[in-house]
């Protein structure tokens, strides 16, 4: 069972859900003078990649698996949205419900 006290004059602690490449995460950091200690990303290049910034970072993996009573406990909670239906580049559709067959097509 991990520790669970929060730190007292340590910085906080940030978990990351749907990481991506970790720009969320990078800005929290710096927003809180905190650090990252661990994320939850199925891609695996996008995962790579993140784990290249944050190398102690554990990638927990698929959310609905996580038993979060075996993690670490954080102060801080970030996460992302699926943003390929957010992105505006390509074929610019930005938050178009159903562009991505079941990715925000519920959005109306």
């Amino acid at each position: 069972m991990p520790n669970t006290s929060l730190p007292v004059d340590g910085p906080p602690r940030t978990g990351s859900l749907f990481s991506g490449y970790g720009g969320l995460d990078l800005a929290v950091e710096h927003a809180t003078v905190g650090r990252t200690v661990w994320i939850s990303e199925l891609n695996e290049p996008v995962a790579d990649v993140f784990s290249h910034h944050w190398p102690e970072a554990p990638n927990l993996g698929e959310i609905t698996t996580i038993r979060w009573s075996d993690i670490e406990p954080v102060e801080v909670l970030c996460g992302g949205i699926p943003c390929h239906d957010a992105l505006t580049f390509g074929k610019a559709t930005g938050l178009a419900p159903g562009t991505r067959p079941g990715v925000l097509s519920s959005w109306r």
